[in-house]
């Protein structure tokens, strides 16, 4: 490589910095967005965890009403907690696409508006879906759709036996 023009190595390496970053990003939103499908909404997993509390350690009344308060009152920082951290990772995917779009040419500054466009309202179709789940009653959901939130499906019986009929 001739070393007298190490604008071209600059640029060079500033591209593929460049192109990581947009991959990276899209990666991440695409392994985010099923991570998110996946987990239940903080008041549905305290839920389903102070029902299996109750029954696993056969609380009595009492206790169950001494528990209640304090599922309650954390299911909400667990809500509230989840709110801040999607109100923060908006604003910080909004800074990395202003630095990426300062470094594009005006020609792929058009064509990455109208990507983080249509990044944007596959993000807003999702959350409206995701609420539409929330609302659905348990076990709408096909079996297996759940995997991965606590929920468990019991094997598959054994084959029956081949008597050889």
């Amino acid at each position: 490589m001739n070393l007298e023009k190490p604008w071209k190595l600059i640029l060079l390496l500033v591209g593929i910095f460049v192109s990581g970053a947009v991959t990276g990003s899209f990666a991440t939103l695409m392994i985010g967005k099923k991570m998110a499908q996946s987990r239940p909404a903080p008041d549905q997993w305290i839920s389903a965890r102070f029902k299996m509390i109750a029954e696993r350690l056969e609380l009595t009344p009492p206790q169950v009403e001494k528990l209640e308060p304090i599922m309650r009152r954390n299911a909400e920082d667990l809500k509230r907690l989840r709110q801040d951290g999607m109100r923060d990772t908006r604003r910080i995917v909004e800074r990395m696409e202003k630095e990426i779009a300062a470094v594009l040419t005006p020609e792929q500054r058009v064509k990455f508006d109208v990507l983080s466009k249509e990044m944007a309202e596959r993000a807003r179709r999702f959350m409206e879906q995701r609420e539409q789940r929330r609302h659905e009653p348990r076990g709408v959901r096909p079996p297996g759709e759940n995997a991965g939130m606590g929920e468990r499906h019991p094997p598959p019986p054994p084959p029956l036996p081949d008597d050889g009929k």
